[in-house]
């Protein structure tokens, strides 16, 4: 028997309070500035809004994650700022905001977020994979009768792990010679080559994804990552391939062409090159000594 949300008295170790998307067409203000009671996460993905945070308004625009944890102040404003602020308020036919949110509590909540000194905005972006969690977790949320706590949990959980993943993209990136306002450009390539790596794709595609020229994407990503767009798309692609090659039931060329190699010889020639053996002897390794179990090795 399924056990449904509310049958057990265990506390969950994440509840979701409420969870949705919103859309704004006329002024609008939420204002908290005594604190909320649990944690806020909100993904502008259309239009804009004014947030307050460290004492002062900023503007969320398409692609920024806001943060909030309990006791922080919250105010939203969608519309225009107070009048004292000094900004002209924008006509109401001009007034457009969208965005993703979550509510949510729980001791799990609690131990994420003390892992990392997390910013009150980030830019993520409005990835597919990403957007997705977001809708899974609402209509989860709005199931009526079959609601499962545990697989709202989960989901929320591989949301939050997925922010921490950015943010540590991201704090790397840092680290590297391209100015910081870059940081979010070069790490969309980055994840633009990896999701169509399989595919055929231009520099000049990647560079209309990210709003670049093409010249200036590929030196950007050359600066930052020390090597070149296609070369990085090689190598997710052997990577790719790799898998298939061991775990898979693909013929050579099957796995070849599925990763995005047109030529069966190029692609035997690049695999070489880069893994020290050919597609064969990868295959043939995997059939024999690298599928070994570890005690048998032992044994021996």
């Amino acid at each position: 028997m399924i056990r449904r949300q509310g049958q057990t008295g265990e506390d969950p170790k994440v509840r979701i309070l409420s969870a949705g998307y919103s859309v704004h067409r006329k002024p609008f203000v939420s204002n908290q500035r005594e604190g909320i009671a649990y944690y806020l996460l909100r993904l502008q993905t259309e239009g804009t809004c004014q947030v307050w945070q460290n004492d002062r308004y900023v503007t969320a625009e398409p692609g920024d994650l806001l943060l909030y944890s309990p006791g922080d102040a919250y105010e939203l404003r969608i519309g225009g700022l107070p009048a004292q602020s000094g900004v002209k308020k924008p006509s109401e036919d001009t007034i457009f905001s969208g965005d993703y949110y979550l509510m949510c509590a729980g001791s799990w909540m609690d131990e994420w977020w003390s892992r990392l000194e997390r910013p009150g905005i980030i830019r993520v972006g409005l990835d597919d994979s990403w957007l997705n969690l977001w809708r899974e977790i609402f209509r989860e949320k709005r199931r009526l009768h079959d609601n499962l706590q545990e697989i709202g949990d989960y989901l929320v959980r591989a949301l939050c792990l997925s922010l921490d993943r950015v943010i540590g993209d991201l704090a790397d990136l840092e680290s590297f010679p391209q100015k910081p306002r870059f940081s979010y450009i070069v790490q969309r390539m980055k994840t633009y080559i990896e999701q169509n790596a399989p595919e055929a794709f231009t520099l000049n595609d990647l560079a209309e994804h990210v709003g670049l020229s093409a010249s200036r994407a590929g030196h950007l990503f050359r600066e930052t990552f020390g090597q070149s767009v296609m070369d990085y798309a090689i190598e997710v692609r052997i990577s790719m391939a790799c898998e298939r090659i061991r775990f898979g039931a693909m013929t050579l060329e099957q796995a070849s062409e599925s990763c995005g190699f047109h030529s069966y010889s190029y692609f035997h020639r690049t695999f070489r090159s880069r893994m020290g053996l050919s597609p064969r002897e990868y295959r043939d390794g995997k059939l024999g000594s690298l599928e070994q179990p570890e005690e048998h090795a032992e044994a021996e």
